[in-house]
């Protein structure tokens, strides 16, 4: 027979064993009630505040609370970087479709310098022959072979005329650019049906007395009857969703106008700065992201994506110069497409002092009369001071390179420099996202 005492003490033995644990349990939690109370624990943001400083876009840090927001790091740049020592480079986008790769090749070479970065883009509309036979005359050219700054985009895009996709292939190409690149402070894009109307050494020497935070992009503020006409109808490109060309299409449903942004129009040609490419790309705030998606469905997306963001966007509106830098002659009326350049068009494009004029058909004789009266071209490319081989028995005096930090600015920079003190009055820059 069991002893009753021995069967209650063994109880009583069993139960002390959570008497450990349960004070353990009392005594941590007694303390965290008073370190709540008190404050021995600082807030979780404010640790991480400290430990995770934004580092977006590698901006120093400053002492101040602002340095931890990329907004305000962005602000001290902006007021802080004026014309460098270094003399600029400019990144180049050169865009055609079926039948223009000859003619995107003149227009590289014509304004090719060792200086700067291209990327080309052949459309998905060009056969595959036609992009192989473009990637083969870029990896035959000694000069792009040593120097190494020209690339063909291996992944053709679909683009679609007033469509978000040239919006697409354009931000793709910047990205190009920003990833092989790190040395270069403007971002300019062509067509095939573009024409220089003066030598890289002009305008590389005319801008390197400029601010590298201007950003030459023609705009206007949309408003009145002009808002519904563009603003409300809603299209859909084809181009990003087939694999053959077709017309935008409209949808006969209307949207509402933006509450939270103005809308913004303009030239489809920009020199964009590197600061502003990359803010499009990053979108640390989202803002860019946001502008796309809306542009998705607008029409003549690629004439008011960049305007709308940098008229909206504080750090970079008054950096805006409402220029493209164009010559382009207008159908009248109403305006809404260009018309094609030729030999009675000579003395008006070199009147306007722009450094680039469109459009061309290919093969126009007035091309040749650009090339040997404003670009002194005879060869492959528009000679500068890079160009020190000898020209005797016709050669090409740009096969020996010299050193590309130096130029020889000639008329042309005048012309241009006539141009840029004009945008730069403040009479015009009243003008800026008004």
């Amino acid at each position: 027979m069991r002893n009753p005492l021995s069967r209650h003490s063994n109880r009583v033995f069993n139960d002390s064993k959570w008497i450990i644990p349960f004070l353990a349990s009392l005594l941590v939690s007694i303390t965290l009630i008073f370190s709540a109370i008190f404050g021995f624990f600082k807030a979780p943001y404010d640790r991480y505040h400290h430990q995770l400083p934004f580092d977006i876009i590698s901006f120093a840090k400053t002492e101040v609370s602002n340095g931890y927001f990329v907004e305000s790091s962005l602000n001290k740049v902006l007021n802080t970087n004026s014309s460098s020592f270094e003399p600029p480079r400019l990144a180049y986008l050169i865009s055609g479709t079926k039948g223009d790769s000859h003619r995107m090749m003149r227009t590289l070479q014509v304004i090719y310098h060792p200086r700067n970065q291209y990327v080309l883009h052949l459309d998905l509309e060009a056969p595959p022959r036609e992009r192989l036979e473009l990637a083969n005359a870029v990896k035959n050219n000694p000069t792009f072979a040593v120097v190494e700054n020209v690339r063909v985009m291996a992944q053709s895009n679909l683009v679609t005329y007033k469509g978000p996709t040239m919006i697409g292939s354009t931000l793709q190409a910047i990205a190009i650019l920003l990833k092989e690149s790190l040395d270069w402070d403007w971002f300019i894009n062509l067509s095939a049906s573009d024409y220089p109307l003066v030598t890289q050494d002009d305008l590389l020497h005319v801008f390197s007395n400029l601010s590298r935070n201007l950003n030459f992009i023609e705009h206007m503020q949309i408003t009145g009857w002009k808002l519904n006409q563009r603003a409300r109808p809603i299209i859909v490109d084809p181009g990003l969703y087939l694999s053959k060309k077709s017309d935008i299409a409209w949808t006969t449903q209307r949207r509402s106008l933006p509450t939270s942004f103005k809308l913004f129009t303009g030239s489809a040609w920009v020199a964009l700065t590197r600061t502003f490419a990359e803010y499009c790309i990053w979108g640390w705030d989202n803002f860019p992201r946001t502008i796309l998606m809306y542009y998705t469905n607008f029409i003549s997306s690629p004439e008011g994506y960049f305007h709308t963001v940098i008229c909206n966007t504080n750090e970079f509106r008054s950096t805006a110069i409402s220029h493209d830098l164009h010559y382009i002659a207008w159908d009248t009326p109403p305006k809404q497409h260009p018309i094609s350049l030729s030999m009675k068009d000579f003395d008006k494009m070199v009147k306007s002092n722009a450094p680039f004029a469109r459009k061309f058909h290919k093969n126009e004789p007035v091309l040749d009369k650009i090339d040997k009266e404003l670009l002194g071209r005879t060869g492959r490319f528009a000679p500068g001071a890079w160009c020190i081989g000898s020209s005797e028995g016709g050669a090409d005096p740009c096969s020996v390179r010299g050193d590309d930090s130096v130029f020889r600015p000639g008329p042309g920079a005048e012309r241009l420099q006539r141009l840029v003190n004009t945008l730069l009055s403040e009479e015009f820059r009243k003008k800026q996202c008004s």
